[in-house]
C-alpha cells in the first residue's frame, strides 16, 4: 500500500516533485563542487603562489660575541626529511662573499644552481643549461655586472676573494629587476672553496606550501631540527598567500550558503502546495485509522527519496564541475573526496527536511472531521 501511494504521489506531480529534486540538486552540486575544491585549493593555490619565491628564510642564530656565523651544510637534510618533506616545495642554500672582478668589487653568491628554479621561479636567465652547471665553473651573472663588466655569455673571467683567485665561463645573464641582477652566482661548493668555508652556507631560502601546514609552524620544526638556525616567515608572501586562500574559501562558503537557502525555500513551496492539494486525500487516511506517524512517514518516505536523490546527483555534477574548475584555474585534475560526498548527501537532506518540516507539521495537524466536510 504504501508503495502505491509513494508512486502515485511521484506520478501525479511529476513537475512539482522535479522542480524541489532539481533545486536541491543545484544546491547539493555546488556542495560538492565547494567542498571538493576547498579540500584541493590550499595546496593547488598554494603552488600557483609559489610563483611568488621562498616564503621562509633560514638564517644561521649568531653565537655571542661574534657577528659572522654559518648554517652547517651537513644539517640541510633536514628540510628532506619525512617531517617537512610534504610541505617544502623546494630550497636554496646561499654563501654570500664580496668578491673582486676586474678591480670591481661585486658580490659572490654560492649557491645550488639546480634548486633556484624551485626557489626563484621568476628569474629569466638567457644562456642554454644553466640549471645544470655542475663542473663549479659556470656562473649566472646579473644584468647589471654583465653590462658594468662587459661580461657575455661563455666569457671566462677571474674572481678574487682574499689571496684566492678562480676563474669562471658565464654560462647564463640573469634579470630579475631586483638585487639578484648586482650579484654573480656560482656552484655552492666552488664558493665554499674560495672563500675556505667548506660545508657552510650563510642562509637557506625555503619554498613551502601554506596548506599542509601554517608556515609559523614549519618555522618552528624548522629550528627544532635544525639547531642554531632561525626560521623567518617571510610576512609579506605569507600574508598575502593567507589572504588570498581566506578570501577564496569565505566566497566559496557564502555562495554554498546562499544557494541551499534558496534550494530550502524552493522545497518549503513546493511541499506546502503538495500539502494542500493532498489535504483530503490525508484526511481520508486519518478517518481511516492512519495515525500521525504513518502520515508522517508517508511524507518522510517521499522527503527521503527526494533528498537521497538529490543528493548523489547532485554529488556527481558538483564533481565535474570541480573538475572543470580545477582544469580551468589550476591546469591540474581534482581527485573525488569520500568526505565531499558525505557533506553532500548530508546538506541535501539537511535543506529538505528543514524545507519539508512547516508542511509536515501542518499535515499531523489535520483534523479529518472538518477536511472530510470541506472545511
Amino acid at each position: 500500500m504504501r508503495r502505491r501511494i509513494l508512486g502515485r504521489s511521484f506520478r501525479n506531480r511529476k513537475a512539482r516533485l522535479a522542480l524541489a529534486m532539481l533545486s536541491v540538486v543545484l544546491g547539493a552540486s555546488l556542495v560538492a563542487a565547494l567542498v571538493n575544491l576547498s579540500l584541493d585549493i590550499p595546496q593547488k593555490a598554494s603552488s600557483q603562489l609559489r610563483a611568488y619565491g621562498a616564503n621562509i628564510l633560514v638564517l644561521p642564530a649568531a653565537p655571542p660575541g661574534s657577528d659572522v656565523a654559518y648554517i652547517p651544510e651537513s644539517g640541510l637534510g633536514y628540510l628532506e626529511g619525512a617531517d617537512l618533506a610534504p610541505s617544502i616545495v623546494g630550497y636554496t642554500p646561499y654563501l654570500y662573499g664580496q668578491v673582486e672582478i676586474d678591480g670591481q668589487r661585486v658580490v659572490l653568491a654560492g649557491v645550488r644552481l639546480d634548486t633556484v628554479a624551485r626557489t626563484s621561479p621568476w628569474w629569466r636567465v638567457t644562456g642554454g643549461g644553466v640549471w645544470e652547471v655542475g663542473s663549479g665553473m659556470g656562473a649566472v651573472v646579473g644584468a647589471q655586472v654583465a653590462e658594468k663588466l662587459q661580461l657575455a655569455l661563455d666569457r671566462e673571467f677571474s674572481v678574487k676573494y682574499g689571496n684566492n683567485i678562480r676563474t669562471f665561463r658565464v654560462a647564463g645573464i640573469v634579470s630579475t629587476g631586483a638585487a639578484e641582477e648586482s650579484q654573480v652566482f656560482v656552484d655552492l661548493k666552488a664558493a665554499q672553496e674560495l672563500m675556505a668555508l667548506e660545508g657552510k652556507v650563510g642562509l637557506v631560502q625555503v619554498s613551502a606550501l601554506t596548506g599542509p601546514r601554517p608556515l609559523s609552524q614549519l618555522s618552528q620544526l624548522i629550528e627544532q631540527g635544525m639547531p642554531g638556525v632561525e626560521a623567518r616567515v617571510m610576512g609579506q608572501i605569507a600574508s598575502a598567500e593567507a589572504r588570498v586562500l581566506g578570501k577564496v574559501q569565505l566566497l566559496m562558503a557564502l555562495v554554498a550558503a546562499l544557494i541551499l537557502i534558496a534550494s530550502g525555500l524552493v522545497i518549503l513551496s513546493t511541499m506546502t502546495t503538495t500539502l494542500l492539494e493532498r489535504t483530503t486525500e490525508i484526511g481520508l487516511m486519518k478517518a481511516l485509522g492512519a495515525s500521525d506517524l504513518r502520515v508522517a512517514e508517508l511524507f518522510g518516505a517521499e522527503i527521503g527519496i527526494i533528498a537521497a536523490g538529490s543528493g548523489v546527483v547532485g554529488y556527481l555534477l558538483g564533481y565535474m564541475i570541480a573538475l572543470f574548475i580545477g582544469r580551468q584555474v589550476f591546469a591540474s585534475s581534482v581527485s573525488p573526496r569520500p568526505a565531499a560526498f558525505l557533506v553532500t548527501l548530508a546538506s541535501a537532506i539537511l535543506v529538505t527536511l528543514v524545507g519539508s518540516t512547516p508542511p509536515l507539521r501542518r499535515a499531523m495537524k489535520i483534523d479529518p472531521a472538518l477536511t472530510l466536510r470541506g472545511e
